[in-house]
């Protein structure tokens, strides 16, 4: 039976949470400026307008959404021809990734980026270095964007009326880059007196490399403020539309799909601040009715492991009867069940690709993975193993492990 006071308890409650339901019910929705660059996000840094702008302005069959990482889909489409599309805050490829894209330009394809960080291990490979455009007579870094070409060019350049942070080129491989784009900060006038490099073109083989510093671009606020349109439209000119676009969905902030049930739940108010309240009244349930009804739980000491203990007491006695063989062979069989469980990758076949995956996966060197394999086979083959030589099979293991 409820006491007269925790019924009252229980009555404010209910009032204080009926009231904060319908202040925040009344309140406006507020403005999500989140950079999710997502081809399905309608805020104002999502990319719907600009991508269904190229589907409706273009041949729809060029382009193509990839959700895979850009080495997994190559690996499986290196065939395949055209622009890889980036656009997102930041994109930041891995070695093995970017040797994989870079690869697929030499062949003669286009690589597009327009990000605010751009990967580092690209960015040496080119020559060029990114710095970040300062403010020092205003605290407004409202950036002004404009194209060099003069067919492109318009009389005043296209400014974005939101501070950001505003990254720019400022060193290029003068010798190979071409500049296709200049920025500045807004100043009081639409004019650009000292500019800065924000759009470059630099061929890779028979292929190029487009880099772009300002992806608001491509966001549906800018695209719907006055005729900022055009710029985009003009950026997109230097790409051979009658190739294959490939818009890239990995690199993305932003979902392009929801992953689960609570996350679309949670994407609505109206659903979030109702599931909050189910939350409130599941916890005041438990709390008013827990104390008569629970009862105690005993506390089980769980089994203790005693594997770890085990191994090292069987490995003690293998390696001081010398036994160097059959420790190699279980170092073997165990190293591989590591990368079959841990990295995920089969090892039926240790072919090449196989130890290009592993090495992927474990953030190790191709060479370091293959000398390692190629070190157990060795020792494999021999009848008799030093200890010298198990040392230095137990040194590669410990290396390789500590970089993945």
């Amino acid at each position: 039976m409820l006491t007269k006071k925790t019924k009252i308890f229980i009555i404010v409650i209910i009032t204080l949470i009926g009231l904060l339901t319908f202040l925040e019910a009344s309140e406006p929705e507020p403005i999500n400026w989140f950079p999710s660059y997502a081809k399905t996000d309608k805020i104002p840094l999502g990319t719907f307008v600009s991508y269904n702008m190229i589907k409706e302005t273009f041949n729809k069959s060029t382009l193509k959404d990839i959700n895979k990482p850009p080495y997994e889909f190559l690996l499986d489409n290196d065939t395949i021809s055209g622009t890889y599309f980036f656009v997102n805050g930041s994109v930041d490829f891995d070695s093995a990734e970017l040797d994989r894209i870079l690869n697929w330009v030499e062949k003669g394809n286009t690589l597009f980026v327009s990000s605010k960080s751009i990967s580092s291990k690209l960015l040496d490979t080119l020559s060029i270095e990114l710095d970040n455009l300062v403010s020092l007579d205003d605290i407004s870094t409202q950036p002004m964007v404009e194209l060099v070409n003069k067919k492109l060019k318009v009389e005043k350049p296209y400014h974005y009326d939101r501070d950001t942070y505003n990254p720019y080129f400022s060193e290029i491989d003068t010798t190979n880059a071409t500049v296709l784009g200049l920025t500045q900060l807004y100043n009081d006038t639409l004019q650009i007196k000292d500019p800065k490099l924000n759009y470059i073109k630099q061929p890779f083989g028979q292929g190029e490399i487009l880099l772009h510093s300002f992806p608001e671009a491509f966001g549906n606020y800018f695209m719907l403020s006055d005729n900022n349109y055009q710029y985009t439209q003009n950026l997109l000119s230097y790409i051979d539309f009658t190739k294959d676009i490939l818009w890239d969905n990995h690199y993305k902030s932003g979902k392009t799909f929801y992953s689960s049930p609570l996350f679309f739940l949670l994407q609505n108010r109206y659903l979030k601040w109702a599931y909050y309240i189910m939350l409130l009244g599941v916890l005041l349930f438990v709390i008013f009715e827990g104390k008569r009804k629970q009862r105690s739980i005993p506390i089980i000491e769980p089994l203790k492991n005693q594997t770890l203990a085990f191994t090292r007491t069987i490995s003690a006695m293998y390696f001081e009867k010398e036994k160097h063989k059959e420790i190699v062979e279980k170092q073997n069989l165990l190293f591989l069940d590591y990368v079959h469980h841990d990295l995920r990758i089969p090892t039926n076949t240790l072919d090449e690709k196989t130890l290009l995956d592993i090495s992927a996966r474990s953030n190790n060197d191709f060479e370091d993975t293959k000398a390692l394999f190629t070190y157990f086979e060795e020792l494999s083959r021999k009848r008799i193993i030093t200890k010298e030589e198990l040392i230095r099979l137990y040194n590669m293991i410990s290396e390789f492990k500590n970089k993945s």
